[in-house]
């Protein structure tokens, strides 16, 4: 009798084992049921009634009854992370995560509250993924991946590349300068998106410094000749022209040099008559220079039977006033253009580099004539330049 009874205990304690150790170990309570030591009364009464509140799902009044708690015991882990314990089951992840994080700070290694914080996080990455909010998402995995072990970091991780994936995914849509610097500047260890932005992005900044990065110079661009289209009843807007200034002829050295005549050129035709006449006289055409001997000062010696005659004394050439104004060029990067004539479709001279200075001999409405060679002349937007006192 009495070994049967024992061998039938001994059979249920038996079975009992083995029906625990096949339903697994059981969860950690959540809670903080055990209040905080040494308390006031009136304390451990709220402490109980809002915990009892929130086993009851009675979540709004449970969420008041921490918050009073917590005003009398400001440094309770307990009762903070009871409080976010209200807070996510009443869908509030935000404040849950922000209770949970205050008693992390109170309780730094306490595997309750990181379990229930990271708990929080995920819920909240999960929600940030339907509305496509990746950036926040891989915020909070960050933190998620800071609270977990070894053996899970590798998950999270590979998580955080995913959704970076898909970050990296609209950035490709919108292809721009921009997006591809903001994904390496936040991203620069991705390990294959990174290296493919910076290679585009060093493909699209040659041509966009051309044009994108000086939305001021874009006026100086002209398009190409297939995109202009003007259309039949468009009035053409002939440009007015331009008053050529006369130009007096270089000042010559004190060897002259003969050449052979020419014709005169439409440019000489438009020169004054007394600057046509100087300029007739100094080259007056011979075929090959005769010395002659100087003769005395007060004497003038003229051979009438020479064919060739020296060629007179050159008066005094009026120089060109030396402007008193310059100009410096005020572009960003690009050079500016110096142009034949003060109107955006004539004919490109030169180039100009940024910040270089010029003397300026006219100035219309809109354009300075500018000096940017010896002797040579052109017109310069008053844009792209300014006025300078030297």
């Amino acid at each position: 009798m009495f070994p049967s009874s024992i061998l039938r205990v001994f059979s249920i304690v038996l079975l009992l084992g083995i029906g625990g150790c096949a339903t697994g170990p059981n969860p950690i309570n959540p809670y903080f049921e055990i209040p905080p030591e040494r308390i006031p009364k009136a304390e451990l009464d709220l402490y109980n009634r809002a915990l009892e509140q929130l086993k009851n799902n009675q979540l709004d009044n449970s969420i008041d009854l921490w918050k009073r708690f917590l005003e009398h015991s400001p440094r309770s882990f307990r009762g903070y992370n009871n409080l976010g314990m209200a807070l996510y089951s009443n869908d509030q992840l935000v404040p849950s995560i922000q209770a949970f994080e205050t008693a992390l700070v109170l309780e730094p290694f306490d595997p309750k509250i990181k379990n229930n914080l990271k708990r929080a996080l995920r819920f909240q990455v999960t929600i940030l993924e339907e509305n496509k909010d990746y950036d926040n998402a891989i915020d909070h995995l960050e933190r998620v991946k800071k609270l977990t072990d070894l053996e899970e970091k590798e998950k999270v991780a590979l998580r955080i590349e995913t959704l970076q994936d898909l970050i990296y995914e609209q950035v490709k849509r919108a292809n721009t300068l921009e997006d591809y610097e903001a994904f390496v500047a936040k991203y620069p260890d991705n390990p294959k998106n990174s290296d493919e932005a910076r290679r585009l992005i060093a493909k699209i900044k040659p041509q966009e410094s051309t044009l994108g990065e000086f939305p001021e110079m874009h006026s100086e661009f002209l398009p190409e000749p297939a995109q202009r289209t003007t259309s039949l009843k468009q009035e053409v807007i002939v440009p007015e022209p331009m008053q050529s200034v006369p130009t007096l002829p270089p000042v010559r050295k004190e060897s002259i040099e003969i050449v052979a005549e020419v014709p005169i050129s439409d440019e000489e035709q438009e020169l004054p008559d007394e600057v046509r006449e100087f300029s007739d006289e100094v080259q007056d055409p011979v075929e090959e220079p005769t010395p002659v001997k100087q003769p005395p000062v007060n004497e003038v010696a003229v051979d009438p039977d020479m064919e060739m005659k020296r060629e007179k004394p050159t008066p005094p050439v009026q120089k060109e006033p030396t402007p008193k104004r310059r100009v410096r060029v005020t572009t960003k990067e690009a050079p500016l253009r110096v142009r034949a004539e003060p109107d955006i479709r004539s004919k490109v001279l030169a180039q100009i580099p940024k910040g270089s200075e010029v003397p300026v001999f006219q100035e219309g409405k809109d354009w300075f004539e500018i000096e940017y060679q010896k002797g040579k002349k052109g017109w310069i937007s008053k844009k792209y330049s300014v006025l300078i006192n030297k």
